[in-house]
């Protein structure tokens, strides 16, 4: 019998169940990727954020921010991002390119609505996300429902890398192509 990662289909489901306890445990890998951006001022900019959901019938990945924060700006000029996922334990690399759109205010109103308490302190922060401060703690958390903001990154494409022992594999999935994985050379 061929293994998980000889078989594309196989693949796909390990990449969907990786980001789905992402999404269902605070422990897992895939809870803190790493999201990538076009910088303001040039260059990249990355930045571990929390995934909060993962639909595999959209391929939509969603994470919360606080509207101030410099990933806002970045996503609001250019929407195109990365988000990057290292699982050590199925030694799985999962790098998602994808649109993101922005959802504020009213749009994001029903999210805010099922947030925590103490989650909705983040979003408000006082001064802004970025700014110089004169201490460790000389700022004020603030749950401010205008500064609450969810992004939604819509899949382009999924590259994946498994890095195993003795055997690498590569594959290239792609909307344009319905989600049919090609392999790549790893």
């Amino acid at each position: 019998m061929a293994n998980w990662y000889d078989d594309l289909d196989e693949v796909w489901d390990a990449v969907w169940r990786v980001l789905e306890r992402g999404v269902a445990e605070r422990s897992a890998p895939a809870r803190h990727p790493v999201l990538a951006t076009a910088g303001l001022e040039g260059g990249a900019e990355a930045r571990v954020v929390v995934l909060r959901a993962a639909s595999r019938d959209d391929a939509v990945l969603e994470v919360h921010t606080d509207s101030a924060s410099g990933k806002v700006g970045e996503l609001t000029r250019d929407p195109a991002a990365t988000l990057l996922v290292w699982d050590a334990e199925e030694r799985l690399q999962i790098r998602v390119r994808a649109r993101v759109e922005i959802m504020k205010g009213a749009g994001a109103a029903r999210v805010w609505d099922r947030l925590p308490e103490g989650s909705r302190m983040v979003y408000g922060v006082q001064p802004r996300p970025g700014t110089i401060i004169a201490a460790p703690n000389a700022f004020e958390p603030d749950a401010n429902p205008a500064r609450f903001s969810v992004l939604t990154a819509r899949a382009i494409e999924f590259d994946i890398v498994y890095l195993g022992s003795q055997d690498h594999r590569r594959v290239l999935y792609r909307a344009a192509a319905n989600w049919h994985g090609t392999w790549l050379a790893p």
